[in-house]
């Protein structure tokens, strides 16, 4: 009995341990984003194998709510901006017509990234499939690989 409950309690601890990781990253991850939105509070961390990621609310950019990335060594990677159709640039929304003519439900995300290579990500379904797609800001479609999702 007296094993069993030291077992117990043990794995108890274990698992605490572990499951604060998730949200309490390393110090230089939080110096990084308190330098990149000086204005603005983190709200949940999330870790994964590519680094750390926070939900917030953008106040130094207003840009609402979005998620920050960076990376194990703190460094920022990019900003993901959920974008309302209305507010995606003419010239990004004239190709995204042209050449998925009928598909008309999208979800637009900027990626604003730290070399200011910027992208637009379009999710949409185009006869009867899912697609994402990348623009720059003039329309031009560009290869990206999103590391985090």
């Amino acid at each position: 009995m007296k094993k069993s409950l030291i077992t117990v309690l043990c794995a108890g601890c274990f698992y605490f341990a572990f499951s604060q990781e998730d949200y309490n990253p390393p110090r230089h991850v939080r110096e990084s984003f308190q330098k990149e939105y000086p204005q603005s509070q983190p709200g949940q961390w999330n870790h994964s194998s590519t680094g750390w990621s926070v939900n917030f609310d953008d106040r130094d950019h207003n840009n609402g709510e979005v998620i920050a990335n960076f990376d194990s060594r703190g460094r920022h990677i990019d900003t993901h901006v959920p974008y309302d159709n209305n507010d995606v640039p003419a010239p990004v929304m004239d190709h995204v017509r042209s050449r998925y003519p009928g598909s008309d439900q999208y979800n637009v995300t900027r990626i604003d990234r730290s070399d200011g290579k910027g992208v637009y990500q379009f999710q949409l379904r185009h006869q009867k499939k899912s697609r994402t797609l990348y623009l720059d800001e003039n329309g031009q479609q560009r290869d990206f690989h999103d590391r985090h999702y």
